[in-house]
């Protein structure tokens, strides 16, 4: 059994064990932090000497050495001053905190995971591991509105078969709607706009086929950063105007893209997914 080289304080009155290192540390600044933990610790054991000392050691079930020594350095502000924080230690923070039920220390350790560059699926893994609600609607989106060849096979891990299932079937889903909407310029049904002589409105016709085609079918289908359903309309009124397209059949097209009900289904898609993923988790 390895003494930690820092943390073990020759007036410490408390002796944890994580992996093959022990831990003397102070009762007095563990319980500032922790409510619970003193709790605990007040209790008796049924273990003679538990705590006491190194033959009596409380064994960290579950908590890695690096682990707690991340967690201890911040509880005791060991190089705080110049310490970048990293996704490992922030975890460590949060995991113990969890288990402590330190609510300031899960609050500053999730805002600060926040900060860096976590990948959507490494978010979820958190979110479900540690009970973050709030970060799966975002996660989850962000996942299916990607290529599903950008989640890795380590994300897959991350995700579970279960997880990662709920979410190639939206992304399949949301694909289909894309290219079901591409496929035929809408409004083509549509009768001429009062204002438009018959023998003009072929040309407007023409002229909103050339423009779904070129432009917006194009956003939709494109292969990376594809256009979102919702966005259509906004992408629409930013370009220039078509040429041979009077200005009252493109309101009459546009307005035939409204009353589709088409524009908000992504959201749908993405809601299911995020409640069939929030069931999935709220069952193990």
């Amino acid at each position: 059994m390895n003494q930690h080289p820092i943390f073990w304080f020759a007036d410490g009155n408390i002796v944890f064990q994580a992996g093959d290192t022990i831990f003397r540390l102070h009762k007095s600044i563990l319980f500032m932090h922790s409510q619970a933990l003193e709790t605990i610790l007040t209790l008796p054991s049924g273990i003679e000497g538990d705590g006491e000392n190194s033959n009596h050691a409380i064994f960290l079930e579950g908590i890695s050495m690096d682990e707690f020594e991340h967690f201890v350095s911040w509880v005791y502000h060991v190089g705080s001053a110049t310490q970048q924080h990293t996704i490992a230690s922030l975890t460590a923070i949060l995991k113990i905190s969890r288990l402590w039920m330190i609510e300031n220390s899960i609050l500053w350790a999730i805002a600060n995971l926040e900060q860096l560059d976590l990948s959507p699926a490494h978010k979820l893994e958190l979110a479900h591991k540690y009970n973050i609600p709030g970060w799966i609607p975002l996660t989850a989106q962000a996942l299916i509105f990607s290529p599903l060849s950008a989640i890795s096979d380590d994300d897959v891990c991350r995700l579970g078969l279960r997880a990662y299932s709920i979410i190639a079937k939206a992304c399949e889903m949301v694909e289909c709607e894309r290219k079901t909407i591409a496929a035929v310029p809408p409004g083509l049904s549509l009768d001429p706009d009062p204002s438009c002589p018959p023998n003009q409105h072929q040309h407007c016709r023409e002229a909103w086929i050339r423009f779904w085609w070129h432009k917006v079918a194009r956003q939709l289908l494109h292969p990376t950063k594809p256009l979102a359903l919702s966005g259509i309309i906004d992408y629409i009124a930013n370009q220039p105007h078509p040429d041979g397209l009077r200005v009252a059949c493109r309101e009459r097209y546009v307005g035939e893209i409204i009353e589709g009900g088409g524009l908000h289904v992504e959201s749908e898609i993405v809601g299911g997914a995020t409640a069939a993923i929030e069931t999935y988790f709220a069952s193990l």
